[in-house]
């Protein structure tokens, strides 16, 4: 009997470990999953095969990873890689029905259509520049320290980035609030979700207060600087989720945070409130 109890728990902890591990790299398995799409992709194939080839290589990279933190760059890498691989075989099919339509000699819809594919051209390169300029900036974002999870990346605003005990952003704050709004009006199908978090210090009904008083603080500054309010959803939890212990200085200080949540597309922000996962 008591080695079927002793059996059992180490069944447990096996697979409470594996589940972690799973849930530490869904944001890499959904990049593989995705590059395996693509590299079936007769078109991709014909037009992009250095760009997949470069995807590939990541993508062979990936499938032995075990750090969690190479994990999540691996999977940026690849799904930027991809990005490019679609948009460059996008770039060429268009050039290639250009070239078909000069050789069929058909006046009036080569017009036609020269006229619409030098637009279709145009669109493309600034879609080009713009994802380019986009993963430039997302880039920034991990320069900050902004972390990919389940729910999207994360971007933390420690409690030494606000006045001691208040709600004020500080000035050194400035360079995250701008470096996030330029990404989120670069990406304007992104919500996002701003979550004030406290110690265990004082009363619950304080800290469920200072903590919702400096989520909107970083609301208002978004605002400030173009994003929209309507993306924006502003939760206070006060100190239900810490991250670290309260019982020493360094772990209260880490669990005093602000923490902005970058949706995927089309992900309504109540989706991922904390209380509702």
């Amino acid at each position: 009997m008591r080695f079927k109890i002793g059996l059992t728990l180490i069944v447990s902890v096996v697979f409470l470990g594996c589940s972690q591990k799973v849930d530490d790299f869904v944001v890499l398995k959904k990049a593989q999953k995705d590059y395996l799409l693509i590299k079936e992709d007769k078109e991709i194939n014909e037009y992009a095969s250095k760009e997949l080839f470069k995807a590939t290589k990541i993508f062979n990279s990936s499938k032995s990873v075990e750090d969690k933190k190479e994990a999540e760059h691996l999977a940026f890498m690849l799904k930027a890689q991809i990005e490019i691989a679609k948009q460059s075989a996008r770039d060429k099919e268009l050039k290639r029905e250009l070239e078909k339509l000069k050789t069929a000699k058909i006046k009036a819809l080569l017009d036609e259509k020269d006229s619409e594919l030098l637009l279709l051209k145009k669109e493309a390169q600034k879609a080009k520049l713009e994802a380019k300029m986009t993963l430039e900036k997302l880039e920034a974002l991990k320069e900050l320290n902004a972390k990919e999870t389940n729910r999207g990346l994360v971007l933390t605003l420690g409690d030494v980035l606000f006045e001691t005990g208040r709600s004020n952003l500080l000035d050194g704050s400035m360079r995250a609030i701008l470096k996030l709004s330029e990404f989120l009006i670069d990406n304007p199908e992104r919500s996002v979700l701003i979550e004030g978090h406290t110690d265990d210090v004082g009363t619950l009904t304080s800290n469920l207060d200072l903590s919702l008083r400096r989520a909107a603080s970083v609301e208002k500054a978004l605002i400030e600087r173009g994003v929209s309010s309507s993306r924006l959803l502003v939760k206070g939890y006060g100190e239900m989720y810490p991250v670290a212990t309260n019982s020493d200085e360094s772990g209260r200080q880490r669990n005093r945070r602000v923490e902005i949540v970058i949706l995927e597309e089309g992900v309504d922000p109540l989706e991922m409130v904390l209380e509702n996962r």
